[in-house]
Parts: structure tokens; sequence; C-alpha cells
């Protein structure tokens, strides 16, 4: 299979001792509401299939580089574009630290729209679709709007819930509904200030994602490498709309529709989604497979020996169904 060859080459940001994995394809892909979305795949002549990898809020394809090379040494070619609004996709409002979405449907779009022109020329199936926190979001939102699209699905720490205060959840609804006034690309809450414009780095010490300094560090050395690639706190209209998501989720029979293979990588420890209400979601999906692994949201990023448990789950999900 070959990649788009009409698409703008886009670039991908390397630093010492971590580069971009060889042989792959970076590129801007125009949306038909004219957003250009960032794209890349590595490793089309794969025979064994296809990781459509997507990312969490505020992440971008480089943070990935260790573990796209992961599953190109299984052998898997892999596709993963950077969400509207982050990355080196285009931002969104005047201020580009801010994330912000009017709303998900714009994500389920432009993910529809790669799905079937890039990734549907290009990419070899059967076709994973594997997806962190928000990305985990869209997947699942994917598969049960086209319950044939994916083979299999991996849903690591996935935003299906929010680890909210009920008063925060109303409110965040509450103010998202009267912003249609006028206010929705304001910061919800008061943001990280970084020449008031809502983004500075956060120590090691007060992040909550991973107890990994090492790869903690190392993502913070790719954003002052290209601060392009920073993204800070969220706009009223996010936090308005990602709950609004998430309660779709809370159906009794939400997972029944999604009829591949599933594997939740449920993170015990996780303090940004509820890994217990995500349980009792995935719950609904007919073949479900739930690996509960003690460690922080971010399970790909963390310490060795909590990714090396998580890849073993992995592994053995793919080689069983694959």
């Amino acid at each position: 299979m070959s990649l788009p060859t009409s698409l703008q080459e886009a670039p991908l940001t390397e630093i010492e001792n971590f580069t971009a994995p060889k042989g792959g394809k970076a590129f801007f892909f125009t949306t038909s509401d004219q957003v250009r979305i960032r794209v890349a795949i590595w490793n089309t002549e794969s025979t064994v299939g296809t990781i459509i990898l997507q990312s969490g809020r505020t992440e971008f394809i480089e943070k990935y580089f260790e573990v796209i090379q992961e599953f190109i040494d299984r052998g898997f070619c892999i596709a993963m574009f950077d969400w509207r609004g982050q990355g080196l996709s285009d931002r969104l409002i005047d201020n580009p630290y801010l994330g912000h979405i009017e709303d998900f449907s714009l994500y389920d779009k432009e993910f529809e729209e790669i799905l079937d022109g890039v990734y549907l020329p290009s990419c070899p199936r059967p076709w994973v679709g594997m997806g962190h926190s928000m990305g985990g979001c869209l997947i699942a939102s994917k598969a049960e709007a086209r319950p044939k699209i994916f083979n299999l699905i991996i849903l690591c720490a996935p935003m299906l819930s929010l680890k909210l205060p009920k008063p925060v959840e109303v409110l965040g609804l509450m103010v998202g509904e009267i912003s249609k006034l006028g206010f929705r690309s304001s910061p919800f809450p008061q943001p990280e200030w970084k020449e008031r414009k809502g983004w500075h780095e956060i120590p090691f010490e007060e992040n909550v994602v991973t107890s990994d300094e090492f790869r903690f560090k190392r993502g913070g050395d790719l954003v002052r490498a290209n601060e392009n690639l920073a993204l800070g706190g969220i706009t009223v209209a996010w936090a308005h709309e990602s709950i609004k998501r998430v309660r779709r989720f809370n159906k009794s029979d939400w997972g029944e529709d999604i009829g591949c293979p599933t594997l939740l990588l449920n993170a015990t420890k996780d303090k940004l989604v509820d890994p217990k209400r995500n349980e009792l979601i995935c719950k609904t999906i007919p073949h479900i497979t739930i690996a509960q692994i003690e460690g922080n949201h971010e399970l790909l990023m963390e310490r060795d020996s909590i990714r090396s448990i998580t890849w073993n789950h992995i592994d053995k999900f793919l080689d069983k169904y694959l």
C-alpha cells in the first residue's frame, strides 16, 4: 500500500537521543472544514496489520516515538495524527495554549475523514484502534458509530469517565450552556499562566500522570525544542463538550454494539479518569478483556516495570486475536 503523494510534508520534532522511527512519512491533511491536521504513518508494507494510535488531550505524535518503534518492531504499520487544536495541527482560537473545541463531533468528523481518505487506501488490514485518554474516548465513539471499522480495540486509561466532583461537573455543564452567549473560548478554570497565555511546564513532583521522571521530562524537552507543541489548560467549551461526551458512556447498554474484541488497560492509580467507572462501562462490551494495571494515567509513559506489564497484556491480546 502507498501513502498519499499530493499532501504537504509536515515536520517531526526530534531531540538528542530521541528521534523519529525510520521509514515514516508525516504530512498535513486538510479537513472539509479547512483545518490542517498533521498525520504520520510508518511501515505501510506491514503484513501484520495497522495500529491506529490516538493520543490524549495535550499530546502530540512525537511523544509516542518510543511506542511507535515498539509496534514497528512487532511488525505493525502505525498511523497517528494530532487532534485539531493540539500538536502541530491547526489551533482553533487566538490563544494557542488553551485546549478548545466547539463540539466533540468535530473530532469525530476529522477522524472519519482521515480514516476514509488517508488510512483506508494506505494502511493494511486488520486495523487495531488504540486510544489513550481522550483518544480512547474517541476510538470508543467511532467503534460505536461504525461497529465494523476496527478489527480490535485497545483502550488505554480511556476518557470514558472523568474524576470530577459532582458540583464541578454540574458547573461545567451550566457554564458551558451559558457560554453560548459569547465566552466559550475563555479558560476553565483559571489557567496556569505563562505570559498570561495559559501554559507552563509542570514540575515532575506535581504531575499526576506518570511515576517515570525520565519519560516525563522527555516530553518537556520536546516542547522546549518546539513550543508550538505546547498546550495547557482548557476552555469553557472544551470542559462543557467533554462532560457531555463522557455522559454518553453512562447508558447501561452503551457497549453492546461494539462487536470486535476489546482490551481495557485500566490504570488503577489514575487521578484523571475513574478506573472503577471505566471497568463498569467496558463490561457492557460483549468481547471485553480487562487488565488491571497498578500505574498512573499514562501507562505507556510509566516506569519500565509498569510498561512491561502493560505490554504483556497488549501482546497477549494481539496474539490471541490476530
